[in-house]
């Protein structure tokens, strides 16, 4: 019987960039942020009430899906810039992948989230959570994506 092998965990790679396009999986110029850990990513979906008095019971119906990545970084002269873009809360392309050349989401977002540490035994950490954000114009950034 052969070995069957299974991926497990999630290696959690973060990147960014300040261009925003209307398919954030093809925005060129996703630099990956090094000292990101602890990535993670959140997909719900609300339900809305579509009870009539047919049955006694409430039923439901699929509405809006939130999607949340958080992660938490390590400051450094690498991170700089885009803990800057973070903390002024400048709309940029995120994605969130397995690993690098892997599939992941991507979305045009915005960090609604900066929580500062300064720990002795380790450098200063900010912990972060980005969430997708409307957009309209020119080159707006679009939906999120699966890619």
């Amino acid at each position: 019987m052969p070995l069957e092998t299974a991926q497990v965990g999630f290696n959690g790679l973060l990147q960014w960039s300040a261009t925003v396009g209307a398919d954030p999986s093809g925005v060129a110029g996703l630099a990956d942020i090094d000292t990101a850990r602890d990535v993670n990513v959140t997909i719900s979906v609300d339900k809305t009430e579509v009870t009539d008095r047919r049955s006694q019971f409430k039923r439901y119906c699929p509405s809006m899906i939130e999607v949340e990545v958080t992660a938490t970084l390590t400051y450094n002269a690498a991170s700089k810039a885009f803990i800057e873009k973070c903390l002024d809360r400048d709309v940029m392309t995120i994605a969130a992948l397995h690993s690098t050349g892997s599939e992941g989401l991507y979305f045009t977002g915005q960090c609604f989230q900066s929580d500062i540490a300064q720990p002795l035994t380790d450098g200063m950490t900010i912990s972060l959570s980005f969430c997708p954000v409307r957009q309209t114009g020119s080159g707006a950034g679009g939906a999120p994506v699966w890619a």
